[in-house]
């Protein structure tokens, strides 16, 4: 006999509320066969608040702890972190799963730990991508594009696979911009989709590993060796190349203001409070900032570009790729292209497209020595999900 508050009391007591239907795309449309059936874990939702999790069908619900599942004649259950055991499942018997009325392929899988939930989307690596190419990189552009966009989302899930196998976690990649941007099913294209299809196992790998395959939208002409970007980090397949192909980028050239009283204010939230600014230096390598030195009224400051540029909005500081002049009480910036500029250029990928070169080609133009193979044949040391 199940208690209320050992599992999810909504699922168990049958607070049920009605949802919107929603029909899953087949995947048989994209994958005639099983395709890579290998599982990656996505965070979705970190909260404190309350929130629903629903299905067009029954859903089955498992406490890990205690070896037992209970199937929920019901559609819909509001949860709150307090209601959750450290951890338990649900299951739909007729797919997708809805958090907060948007579907999700798998199951999820649900976390309570430091007072907050953590709702975590387990899946098939090519139903991730299939919300993650899109989110990524317009569905509209040249397939070529498309496919070396979804090779490089896969490996970058792989690689992130690997390294999480060393110790245990709760999550393998989130769904934003911290690892790769993932939308669920609400998100999916016909032709993002067919792009993970065709490319089903494929990895980019450097000495048969998957590499950290870094991408951004705009290089703005040429990208950066990675060490110029994260101090900690310096891999040989991470190398500064000359683009030449992300010119129609409209964020090729771009213009912005930064006054001091903005730089105090993002500086402060981050280091603490400053005294006046005296003077600020960019130090720079290839034309990128790499460390920015902040001299005020109570020391010196010095931090690395990258975390300089993300004090601020993007619109402020898109790239590090720029030039400053002193006007007034600020700067003028005036750069080229948008991010952090280390390895795939998006726009360059569709401009090199547009050009006749094909995935393979376009991946091994930004990633230095690499190899583009299935993933069958790479040293993966992880124990494979399936």
């Amino acid at each position: 006999m199940f208690r209320r508050g050992i599992l999810i009391p909504a699922l168990l007591s049958g607070i049920f509320m009605p949802i919107v239907s929603c029909s899953p795309y087949t995947l048989r449309e994209y994958f005639p066969g099983s395709g890579d059936t290998t599982t990656v874990r996505v965070l979705i939702l970190k909260t404190k608040d309350r929130f629903t999790v629903s299905s067009d069908g029954e859903m089955s619900a498992s406490i890990a702890s205690i070896h037992m599942t209970r199937t929920i004649k019901g559609t819909s259950a509001e949860c709150t972190p307090d209601s959750l055991p450290a951890r338990s499942s649900i299951k739909s018997g007729t797919p997708p799963l809805y958090l907060n009325g948007k579907p999700y392929r798998g199951m999820f899988e649900l976390h309570h730990k430091n007072g907050f939930a953590y709702v975590v989307n387990t899946l098939k690596i090519d139903e991730y991508l299939m919300g993650v190419v899109p989110c990524e990189i317009p569905s509209g552009w040249e397939s070529e594009a498309l496919k070396a966009q979804a090779v490089a989302a896969r490996t970058f899930a792989y690689y992130h696979l690997t390294e999480n196998s060393k110790s245990p976690t709760l999550y393998d990649l989130d769904a934003t911009t911290n690892s790769q941007v993932y939308g669920g099913m609400s998100e999916e294209k016909e032709r993002t989709s067919r792009a993970v299809a065709e490319t089903s196992g494929e990895i980019i790998s450097y000495n048969a590993r998957p590499i950290l395959s870094y991408f951004h939208s705009t290089c703005g002409g040429k990208t950066i060796d990675d060490k110029y970007v994260w101090s900690q980090s310096h891999l040989e397949y991470l190398k500064g190349v000359t683009c030449g192909f992300c010119g129609d980028s409209t964020k090729y050239n771009w213009e912005s203001t930064l006054s001091l009283e903005e730089i105090r204010s993002g500086l402060s939230k981050k280091y603490g409070k400053l005294g006046k600014i005296k003077n600020i230096s960019f130090k720079k390598n290839n034309d990128r900032v790499t460390s920015v030195v902040i001299r005020h009224s109570r020391g010196t400051l010095a931090i690395p570009g990258n975390n300089f540029r993300l004090l601020f909005p993007p619109e402020k500081m898109r790239s590090l790729y720029f030039t400053s002049k002193k006007a007034g009480k600020g700067f003028v910036l005036s750069g080229h292209g948008w991010g952090h500029g280390v390895g795939m250029c998006q726009w360059g990928a569709r401009g090199m497209a547009l050009h006749g070169y094909g995935y393979q080609d376009i991946l091994k133009h930004y990633y230095t020595g690499v190899s583009i193979s299935p993933i069958r044949d790479s040293t993966i040391a992880y124990k494979s999900r399936k």
